[in-house]
């Protein structure tokens, strides 16, 4: 599996665009019925989110699964973060366009974590397979 640099990608049909950066963080396919409503919800698509946004779900799922035993919560999720499209809520950037962050009313009570500064991460992607149930 080749990563793309430079070039701009072109997903087929069955194809979904990944980033190296979204899987450092946690993200693996098939993705959890949670992401495919929180994108449903919010009518973007993956390619829309930015890497500290896929830390930010991966830490939220683990929270709710690992230590609540429960299956994440939607309506938990969006007490805590709050989505920002760039440049605005009307357009959206093709990728990394909609950024998650911790509410500040929230940001002493809850997880204490960095997010790290990224590079050219839109620079390293692969496809791979988008299979049932299919990411929008």
């Amino acid at each position: 599996m080749a990563i793309g640099r430079g070039m701009r990608p072109f997903e087929k049909i069955h194809e979904v665009v990944m980033f190296k950066a979204f899987v450092e963080r946690g993200l693996a396919i098939p993705v959890c019925d949670f992401l495919h409503r929180l994108l449903l919800h919010w009518g973007i698509q993956l390619q829309h989110l930015t890497p500290n946004s896929i830390l930010h779900l991966s830490i939220f799922v683990h929270l709710c699964e690992a230590f609540l035993g429960i299956h994440p919560h939607f309506d938990l999720f969006k007490r805590l973060f709050t989505l920002n499209p760039y440049p605005d809520n009307a357009t959206v950037a093709r990728v990394g366009g909609a950024d998650l962050q911790l509410r500040p009313e929230v940001v002493d009570s809850y997880i204490q974590y960095e997010p790290q500064k990224i590079g050219n991460w839109r620079a390293e992607w692969f496809y791979v397979e988008n299979h049932a149930p299919a990411l929008p």
